[in-house]
């Protein structure tokens, strides 16, 4: 698959992600939570896609798994399927890998965490923490770090003279560009942004996406964005990927999924979006979903949204739906997705 005649740089290849629960006197398993479940798509190199969905879909699970650090915090997550990283016009499988043959992979893969407040150590400086990855991951010199560590500062809006402060002096959108200062540290091609901007002022907000831009055009940078916000990610995002317990539901341009969304849930996640315009209040027509979301330990049989979707059909329980294109490159999986205009 290609974008702009660019080639991919990441491939998902049925990524399954659960986590096991144990009970019982004996600690055996009795359930598992399917976070992300059968997951297959292309992140095409230089482009920004945006991963969205509501709380506990599964986007900062797809996140973390394809840069394979689950297990710092799960131990026992069962991980399946392929993530498939190019490099040296080679795929290599991210996940089949273990943490020392991982390390030299390190460098090209960063991560920009969603608490600015909690991802940056209290106990080192602006300049430790960015250069730490530096000292790990590249073959430079203390001179060599500690310049860079100053051009990066200046790069996102900081300077280098702040380098010797530590983060509880900066409020919570400049410690957001540390993260992104350490996140470029070791020159990456891919970035994953988990809601980089979710605990920010909407005033710092627009500022922070200006930047992540910015450093896209300056870096030639790759962008996976995750977030809930779909105005934010509407603005930044050139594909959007909607997700719906564990599952992808919908794939396509931003202008297609957000102007013209199919999947029944993604014309209902897409009407609750608030219209900055008040005199096209009440001209947009509010999908209201019945019922609560299921819960991933024991997912419905069948299509996910099977429960809560307005045009559910019985064959609808029998397995989810295949991803189709629809038109060029606007992916749904949904066979009666058609029919949601009559619904509504």
């Amino acid at each position: 698959m290609s974008a702009n005649g660019k080639e991919a740089l990441l491939r998902l290849n049925h990524l399954d992600v659960r986590y096991p629960i144990f009970g019982g006197v004996m600690l055996r398993k009795v359930a598992e939570v399917h976070a992300v479940d059968d997951v297959s798509f292309d992140l095409i190199e230089g482009e920004t896609i945006g991963v969205v969905g509501e709380s506990g879909c599964g986007k900062s699970t797809l996140g973390r798994a394809i840069l394979n650090i689950l297990w710092t915090t799960a131990p026992d997550v069962e991980i399946n399927g392929e993530v498939l990283f190019k490099r040296d016009g080679q795929w290599h499988d991210l996940i089949s890998k273990n943490r020392r043959s991982l390390r030299p992979y390190r460098n090209d893969l960063q991560m920009i965490f969603q608490d600015p407040y909690s991802s940056l150590n209290p106990r080192m400086t602006v300049g430790q923490i960015i250069e730490e990855p530096m000292t790990i991951h590249l073959n430079m010199t203390l001179a060599e770090r500690q310049e860079k560590v100053g051009w990066l500062l200046d790069k996102v809006g900081l300077s280098a003279e702040q380098s010797h402060r530590y983060p509880h002096e900066f409020s919570g959108g400049q410690r957001q560009r540390i993260g992104f200062a350490r996140a470029l540290a070791t020159n990456p091609k891919l970035i994953i942004a988990d809601e980089p901007v979710s605990a920010l002022d909407v005033s710092i907000q627009a500022q922070v996406i200006n930047l992540l831009e910015d450093l896209q055009d300056e870096f030639g940078l790759t962008y996976m964005f995750i977030a809930h916000d779909l105005s934010v990610v509407e603005h930044i995002a050139d594909r959007i990927v909607v997700m719906y317990l564990g599952n992808v539901v919908e794939i396509g341009s931003s202008e297609d999924v957000y102007h013209n969304p199919m999947h029944p849930y993604c014309k209902a996640l897409i009407s609750a979006v608030p219209l900055p315009d008040p005199s096209r209040k009440g001209k947009v027509e509010r999908i209201i979903l019945q019922g609560d979301v299921p819960t991933p330990i024991n997912k419905p049989p069948g299509c996910s949204f099977r429960p809560r979707c307005p045009i559910a059909k019985a064959e609808c329980a029998e397995a989810q739906p295949p991803m189709v294109e629809q038109t060029p490159g606007h992916f749904v999986a949904c066979p009666h997705f058609d029919e949601m205009k009559k619904a509504t």
